[in-house]
């Protein structure tokens, strides 16, 4: 007994003395929801635990404050909680059920020196489910806490939160909510350094990780004993033990065990730590009855078996809402019948068994253990993971175990063979295990880092990637917000359908843009069976394209690889539209009841992307809305094929009511008069002039009604209005003619209004071709499609004449400013003659008038003709004769030929009766910029030769030189607007004016010492 109390005294010292290492002195409280800690210097290699009084507001989930200094508006009231702690007293007596949640408030101020470093939180147990908002900003959470129990979901995993760099003020808001009634901050949560937090959070982790190493050693220990040696039972329950007790361990504090396994379920993981207690406290009797066969009473031992079994059925049954509340005493019963029973077995042993001091001190130190975890809870005392217990437990006991079976390895040579060879396999996965324990201690390091969010300085390549996950989830946190609209709006009947004639195709194109993000990286090929003919449908057009997108995300959703069709055909006066996938399908049960609200299906088919379980069956109700229907047809491993009616429009109705100014796109513009048949076959078109003085705009649309009304809304008076009546039609029009402004449809057949959005950004940047789109839907899925396509602006369907129309002229007015610039920006470089050019021109008439008089005559005609035209008026106006600009170039040569004679050479290659209009001062910088850095660059100059050809396209402007040459390095710099003044400046807005007027800027072939050739192509 002597020995047993000085090792309770022992290890309770070694617990004493870590609790103290671990302590922060003197840290602060909490007061009044206040933590003060201006004028204290925080420990730079300690966190402090936030304890003390916090705000609480039970039944409610407030709105956090944007700015830390503002008070939060409340409904009902708030109160002083002490954190950590139970919060069951807190709420008012007339609250009833299980379902509790609430919301945590503390502020907390700090001088500027002190918040100048990055500083974390770190939850520990908050149940069941909690999300952190600092300074009105959500910065994390774990479940999600709802003021409905029906949309509660339970996680309680530990999670560091970043909070603002500098702030001196911050202010923490925790939304909490429990379903199991007890819940609340149970667990102080810290506040410290960023390399403090870390450092607590891998130190406690490693604990874990060395804890967990022990057990696995004797664990697999133990297996290979049984089947190398005799098999015993013992070896079994001893491993089992182990292995609870390994998921136990994980399963707690850090909860490794979603690190290890981060798809596992929540509430199965849950079950699975449940398990592990119930299989740790009930494997021990059995284990001790085998290693002392003549100790314990069999009918004890059956009866515990049966509740513990009966206990471990219960938890496997029943959800998790019901299991927790009976965790405490059902687990405390079965906990105290395996001590009771263990007690009376060991009270047997001692008299009879060798080396029993050994399962004594084990027991002491897991009495020990369980004792002082107790006292913290209610002494409040939290300190990091202390795993040296119960390693001290299993060192015991693994002491008696190797004591026992060294004795009865003793009796022959053959067993201290067998031993000898256990302990050098036991030496070899030791090594084996401590190295492989540094990949994932290497891996929550990185993990842990990567939750870090330093706005100060450029975001990492992994800190990008993690913006783009949270940018992903909340696009489909809004998807499912907008379903629990539209599900109440369609149960309260308020729900109403907009009726047009809609092709189907149209919405079928611009649907899958939508999809796009979702099919990146799948193996999955998408097929459209819809002809061309196919008849109209009579649907509101954004519902068609809810319905659509649920049912095709629900078929990209399910399979991994594969095919999806949307295939599409007539019945009698419906049409039949039916989405086929090749899916992982579905049984019978799962197909009866998938279009009821929030059913998702079996666990197999519930993916981590989650959801409501009610785009299906919101799809069901709008079909029926429709007049139609929507079934399926499946098989596990088969897919799924979903199919729903409409129906048909009647082309005859059609006509009539879309005459009677209600169209599809603008159903809105009075001014808009009724078409005759003919004009909507054949819409009005107008060719676009380069001297227009109106702004020319390209209008895209499948319907000619829609062109027709849009024509006469913008009006001829104010714009030069272009139709074009499909996506390739727009595409060929913009390689002929300049236009100012895009305005296209985003459903239409073949090629959607995105692709075509995509199509122009590959010839045209945002600001030198404005992209105005027309989208039946506003979900947050559509606009970014289209802002992502590269549109500059979008207006939603049915549209104001007024709305338009601004749009419209902004865009407009942005395309001709920039226009604008870019020729008094050419204007102005010409106008720039540099100094040295005049001084040496000056010099050169001055030498030539005491040796040649009438060159010196001649050469003061050319340098007056060149000052005149480059200061002209002309330089600034959208486009000149090519006689204007040919006259300007052959002054230029003219006075460059007299100053360095025979080193430039010019070579004219003209076709005759040229008469053609282009961009002011486009030929003379491409001469100027061969003559000054490439021909005169070489000690024996060079030969320029000027080439405009006739072709049967227009004609071709090439500008050569056999001067230097350029690199495509030096090439690739001419075009960047990063270079600075005097950089290529002349050929990059002579670049930038080319492609803003025919679509095709400067083409450039050139190498090191072979000179450069320059040219570009004007239309006819």
């Amino acid at each position: 007994m002597l020995i047993i109390a000085l090792f309770v005294i022992a290890i309770s010292g070694i617990r004493l003395a870590w609790l103290g290492f671990h302590h922060t002195v003197d840290y602060p409280q909490a007061s009044g929801g206040i933590l003060d800690l201006r004028g204290l210097s925080l420990p730079p290699n300690h966190t402090i635990p936030l304890e003390g009084e916090w705000e609480f507001y039970p039944d409610e989930l407030i709105v956090p404050a944007s700015d830390p200094g503002e008070e939060t508006a409340v409904s009902r009231g708030n109160t002083y909680i002490p954190v950590p702690g139970a919060w069951q007293k807190y709420f008012p007596k007339e609250h009833q059920g299980s379902y509790y949640f609430g919301t945590y408030r503390l502020r907390i101020f700090m001088d500027e020196e002190t918040a100048a470093s990055t500083y974390l939180l770190r939850t520990g147990d908050i149940k069941r489910a909690s999300s952190v908002y600092v300074n009105g900003r959500w910065a994390a959470g774990e479940g999600y806490p709802a003021e409905r129990e029906q949309d509660f979901r339970a996680k309680y995993l530990p999670y560091s939160v970043p909070t603002p760099s500098g702030a001196t003020r911050l202010d923490i808001v925790i939304y909490v909510a429990s379903h199991t009634g007890d819940g609340g901050i149970v667990e102080p949560i810290h506040f410290g350094t960023e390399t403090a937090m870390n450092s607590r959070i891998l130190k406690s982790m490693a604990l874990q990780g060395l804890l967990c190493a022990v057990l696995l050693v004797h664990g697999i220990y133990a297996i290979m004993l049984y089947l190398l040696g005799a098999p015993r039972k013992g070896l079994l329950y001893f491993a089992a033990v182990v292995v609870c007790a390994i998921v136990s361990v994980i399963g707690a504090d850090d909860k490794l065990l979603y690190v290890v396994f981060p798809q596992l379920p929540f509430e199965f993981g849950v079950r699975i730590v449940l398990l592990s207690y119930i299989g740790v406290v009930s494997f021990i009797p059995p284990l001790v009855k085998n290693m002392f066969p003549n100790t314990g009473h069999p009918v004890l031992l059956r009866i515990f078996a049966y509740f513990s079994g009966g206990y471990a059925l219960f938890v496997l049954i029943f959800p998790t809402r019901v299991t927790i509340p009976t965790e405490r005493g059902l687990l405390t019963t079965v906990l105290l019948s395996s001590v009771l029973i263990m007690a009376f077995q060991l009270q047997k042993a001692i008299r009879n068994q060798q080396d029993v001091i050994f399962l004594l001190l084990a027991c002491a130190s897991l009495g020990t253990n369980i004792v002082w975890t107790i006292a913290q809870s209610r002494l409040d005392l939290y300190m990091m993971h202390y795993p040296f217990d119960l390693i001290f437990t299993v060192l015991a006991f693994a002491a008696f175990w190797f004591k026992r079976f060294f004795r009865t390895t003793q009796q022959t040579e053959r067993l201290a063979g067998q031993l000898q060879l256990a302990n050098r396999q036991k030496d070899d996965f030791l090594v084996n295990t401590s190295h492989e324990l540094r990949n994932p201690l290497h891996g929550i390091m990185n993990i842990t880092q990567s939750v870090l969010d330093d706005r100060e300085h450029p975001a990492s390549e992994p800190q990008r990637q993690k913006l783009e996950v949270q940018l992903s989830v909340a696009r489909r946190m809004s998807r499912l917000l907008d379903d629990l609209l539209d599900a109440t709006r369609l149960k309260e009947n308020t729900l109403r359908l907009e009726f047009s004639d809609v092709k189907l195709q149209n919405v079928v194109s611009g649907t899958l843009q939508m999809l796009g993000y979702l099919l990146e990286g799948k193996p999955i090929h998408v097929r459209i069976g819809i002809p061309d003919s196919f008849p109209p449908v009579r649907a509101d057009e954004n519902r068609l394209i809810q319905i659509l997108f649920n049912l095709l995300h629900n078929a990209v959703k399910f399979t991994d690889r594969g095919e999806i069709a949307l295939e599409a055909d007539v019945k009698g006066e419906m049409a039949s539209i039916r989405v086929k996938d090749t899916g992982i399908g579905m049984d019978e049960e799962t197909c009866r009841r998938i279009f009821l609200p929030y059913e998702q299906g079996p666990s197999t088919m519930i993916r981590a992307d989650g959801g409501f379980g009610l785009g299906l069956s919101i799809c069901k109700q709008l079909v029926a809305l429709h007049g139609g229907t929507l079934e399926v047809s499946s098989a596990p491993g088969r897919g799924s094929v979903f199919t729903f009616t409409l129906p048909l429009a009647e082309e005859a109705d059609r006509i009539r009511e879309t005459a009677n100014a209600a169209p599809v796109m603008l159903p809105i513009l009075d001014e808009a008069t009724a078409s005759s048949e003919a004009e909507l076959r054949d819409p009005p078109t107008a060719q676009p002039l380069m001297n227009s003085s109106k702004p020319v705009i390209l209008a895209v649309d499948d319907d000619p009604l829609n062109l027709k009304i849009l024509a006469d809304l913008l009006g001829p008076a104010e714009y030069e209005i272009v139709t074009a009546s499909s996506a390739e039609e727009a595409l060929g029009l913009l390689k002929r003619g300049k236009f100012d402004l895009v305005i296209a449809d985003v459903m239409m057949p073949n090629v959607s209004g995105y692709e075509l959005t995509r199509d122009i950004r590959r010839r045209y940047s945002i600001s030198e071709l404005p992209v105005l789109l027309l989208t039946a839907r506003n979900r947050p899925e559509d606009i970014y499609t289209g802002f992502e396509s590269g549109a500059n602006d979008y207006v939603t369907k049915p549209v104001e004449a007024w709305e338009l129309r601004s749009r419209v002229q902004a865009l407009a007015q942005l395309k001709v400013s920039i226009e604008e610039r870019l020729r008094l920006e050419a204007a102005w470089l010409q106008a720039q003659i540099q100094p040295h050019f005049l001084h040496n021109t000056i010099n050169s008439i001055a030498a030539l008038g005491t040796m040649d008089i009438d060159k010196m005559q001649r050469l003061l005609e050319e340098f007056s003709s060149y000052l005149r035209t480059s200061f002209g008026f002309h330089n600034s106006d959208r486009v000149v004769p090519v006689g204007h600009e040919l006259e300007l170039v052959r002054s230029y040569l003219f006075i460059e030929k007299e100053r360095f004679g025979n080193r430039l050479n010019v070579r004219w290659d003209l076709d005759e009766d040229l008469h053609f209009m282009l961009p002011p001062l486009s030929i003379q910088t491409l001469v100027e910029n061969a003559v000054n850095h490439g021909i005169l660059r070489r000690s024996q100059g060079g030969t320029l030769e000027i080439r405009i050809l006739r072709s049967a396209e227009g004609f071709v402007v090439n500008v050569s030189d056999d001067g230097v040459g350029m690199s495509e390095e030096q090439q690739r710099l001419i075009f960047e607007s990063s270079v600075g003044p005097g950089q290529g400046v002349g050929l990059r807005n002579t670049d930038r004016r080319l492609k803003q007027y025919y679509g095709e800027g400067l083409r450039i072939r050139s190498a090191p010492g072979k000179g450069v050739s320059v040219s570009f192509h004007i239309p006819a």
